[in-house]
This record gives structure tokens, sequence and C-alpha cells, in this order.
């Protein structure tokens, strides 16, 4: 039974890119209950933001969310942090491979299912789910197998924003080997299967996988107008290979026949769990469940819009994991999309000078083994 959450519920039965006085409003109401909840139930946040004086009762206006203290990202990798019992988690996800250090967000059955809802209402609002039945290729670890991976975990949600024929996961495991590899062979024959199948396809996953693959076996197939393109995971590892945007939608259209329409790109991160997801227009747009604020990497002052600065997260859906204010390593701006649903996020790479073996750099690894 639900004890906490009722103001989070309220957030996620609202339209995700309402940005009304109200619907700003909502989503205030909802992070201060959750902060509220992480303050009285994790130890580490209340002595942090104690330090830092500031109480989640502080917030009283929208203004006030810029205030609330980051906690930074790399916390996550070092230690585990959790404000529910271990006995009430459902879900344990990470957002590394076999190498590199791991962040790890842990999932009672209510943050579970509310990060379901989010993720599926952002899609639908984006003209993204359906009930028509596709075929899906995954550029993505097999989920049977890498059930606690974030990029396996989302991919497989994302096959359920519509009905579902086939499912092909391109990342598979081998007892052989004991790790995962690139099923190369298998995955041009489901691209070829699927192409000669009335049913439209989805591929979903590493862009830097599904273009090596492409331009190795030189394909050229018609996948249909009716079929999507879902990329997460960027270009890690192969930036010196990566196309702009605007050329690989080009690129996909002509040798898969995926409307550029059709080709979306998002953006998430396993500590914070919020999907940044492309319009039509191709930009990644912020939804009323999050704020994301832009600080100086000198002393974390807070850059206007448009500037360039470290990306700070905010969303209250998760109960379980007490990463309500989250401060990244990445480089970002926030602008506003001509489209209609407001502000978009725009990244610009990682701050500093280590590199941690994560999902994508992982999975490009494969490519070159095959």
């Amino acid at each position: 039974m639900k004890t906490r959450g009722t103001l989070t519920d309220k957030l996620l039965d609202s339209d995700p890119f309402d940005f009304s006085v109200e619907a700003k409003k909502i989503f205030l109401e909802s992070f201060r209950e959750n902060a509220l909840y992480h303050y009285e139930a994790n130890p580490f946040t209340k002595k942090l933001w104690d330090k830092l004086n500031f109480h989640p009762r502080d917030l009283k206006i929208e203004e006030d969310l810029s205030e609330i203290p980051g906690t930074m990202v790399h916390l996550y990798k070092e230690h585990e942090l959790c404000s529910v019992k271990k006995e009430e988690l459902v879900l344990t996800l990470t957002s590394s491979g076999t190498g590199g250090q791991k962040s790890q967000q842990f999932l009672d059955q209510q943050s579970l299912d509310n990060v379901k809802k989010l993720a599926l209402n952002v899609h639908r609002s984006l003209g993204m789910a359906s009930d028509r039945k596709y075929n899906y290729l995954c550029f993505t670890y097999d989920p049977k197998v890498a059930n606690d991976l974030g990029t396996a975990f989302t991919d497989e949600l994302l096959t359920n924003f519509t009905g579902k024929n086939e499912v092909f996961y391109a990342i598979q495991w081998s007892d052989e080997k004991k790790d995962f590899e690139l099923n190369e062979k298998g995955t041009v024959e489901t691209l070829k299967r699927f192409a000669a199948s009335d049913i439209p396809t989805r591929i979903l996953g590493f862009p830097a996988l599904l273009f090596e693959v492409i331009e190795k076996n030189n394909l050229q197939l018609n996948l249909g107008k009716d079929s999507w393109l879902q990329t997460g995971g960027g270009w890690k590892g192969k930036a010196d290979k990566e196309i702009p945007k605007k050329e690989f939608h080009r690129f996909i259209e002509e040798r898969l026949g995926i409307p550029k329409t059709n080709q979306r790109d998002l953006f998430g991160m396993v500590e914070h769990g919020i999907p940044y997801v492309d319009c039509e227009e191709g930009n990644l747009h912020i939804p009323n469940y999050a704020r994301v604020f832009v600080r100086s990497p000198h002393d974390l002052s807070l850059r206007k819009k448009g500037d360039r600065g470290l990306l700070h997260f905010l969303c209250s859906y998760n109960f379980s994991y007490p990463a309500p204010s989250l401060l990244t390593t990445d480089y970002g701006r926030v602008e506003t999309c001509s489209c209609g649903k407001g502000d978009i996020l725009i990244l610009e790479g990682r701050a500093g000078v280590n590199k941690h073996k994560g999902c994508a750099l992982k999975a490009l690894e494969l490519v070159e083994k095959a």
C-alpha cells in the first residue's frame, strides 16, 4: 500500500509538457514532498542538507528549486544509497557493463511504477506510443541476462509502448566467452527479415552500433514509412566517427527507409531516470516531471538560459533512491524549442578527464571484436 507520493501521483497524472503556472506548482509540490521524504528517511541526505542550511520546507515558489543542493553523481558510483529497507526493493539498475565504476539505482514497487508511467506519458505526448504492432531490433543487451543494466531496462520498457510482434536483441550473452557479444550475423538477417515483413519495424539503442553494422555489411533496405528509430547512448568511444545528427538521419532514411520525422534520440541517466526525448524537430525536451539547471563549473552559480555549464537535474518520482537533486559531470545548455513543447536540453560533452567504461563504451567494443 502506498504511504507516500500523493502529490507525485498527481504530477504523473498530468500532461508532461504542460508548463502552465498550475502545472509548475504541481511539480514544486511533488518535489517538496519527495525531498522531505528523503530528508527524513536517509541520514546522508539529512546531514548534507543540514550542513548546507537547506530544508525541503524552504521550497515555497518555483525559483526556490534552483537553491536545492546537488549531490555529485560520482557519489552514487562509490556508495550504495537507499531510502527504504532493502527487502522493499524490487529492482536494482546499474549504469555500466562489465567494466568501469557502477552507479546503482534502487527501485521499490512504487518508484518502478512511477518511472514506467512517466516514460509512457512522455513518449505518448511526443506521438511515439501506439497500439499498432511492431517488430523490434534492439541494439542493447539482452534483458533476459542483463536485467540489471539501465540500457537493457530502458529498451525493454520502450518495446511496451506499442504492440509487439518479434523482438531481437543484438547484444547477446556468449556462454563460451563468458561475456556479451554483438550477434552481427543475426542482426543483419533480422533487418532483412523485417524489411520483407508487412509489419513495421522499430530500432532502438546505440547509434554507433547501427551505423557500423549498416556500413560494414553495405545494407540498403526499405523498412517502410511507418518504421521508427529511437537511439540512445550516443557515440561514446567513437567520437571520431560520429555523424552530425541531421546527416545521420539522412543516412538512415537512405539506407533503411525510415523517415527523418520518425527518428528520435533519447538521453537518460540511470541515477536520474527521467527520459529526455526528441520532438519531430530533433530536440531533447525537458518534461514538467523534471527541472534542469545549468551551473558554473567554478562556483556552481546558476547560469542563465542559453549559457553552457554543468547540468543539474531534479526529479520527484523515486522514493527509494535519494537522488532528487543530481549534479552531473556533463556539460550542456537549456534553450527553448519552436515546436511549442517547452525547453530543450542540449548536451555538450563530459567534463573532466576520467572516462569510465559505461554501457555505451562496452557495447562499442563489441563491433571491433566482431
